[in-house]
């Protein structure tokens, strides 16, 4: 059967958090339900919350990429010096091109203005 490589990625733009996924890339068999972590830390001495956004790569990936669940669905706050481990349960859609074998998933965290601390 088939296999697609999802790569990982995270970022947190100009928030003090460090964002990362716990592995760089899985193997993928189209419809089968996959389930990934990423740690993310608060390393700024007061509670902060964010959003993280997706994006895909190849552009279309975005729609064979389906999230059941999702840290970026809601704002995340953490407190300070905070870390948690973040799942996302996805599946890629078996309608994905035969011509694509790797998605790129990359989510960006930004910091919510006005909600530092509050959830």
């Amino acid at each position: 059967s088939r296999t697609v490589v999802v790569e990982l990625d995270g970022n947190a733009h100009e928030m003090p958090w460090r964002f990362r996924p716990l592995v760089n890339h899985v193997d993928v068999h189209p419809g089968q339900g996959v389930t990934i972590e990423y740690e993310v830390s608060n390393v700024r001495g007061e509670p902060i919350t964010g959003q993280a956004v997706p994006s895909y790569g190849p552009k279309l990936a975005a729609q064979y990429f389906r999230k059941m669940d999702c840290f970026c669905f809601r704002q995340q706050t953490l407190a300070a010096g905070e870390t948690r481990r973040m799942p996302v349960t996805f599946v890629v859609d078996p309608g994905l091109p035969k011509d694509v074998g790797t998605i790129t998933v990359s989510y960006t965290f930004f910091e919510v203005p006005g909600l530092k601390g509050k959830s």
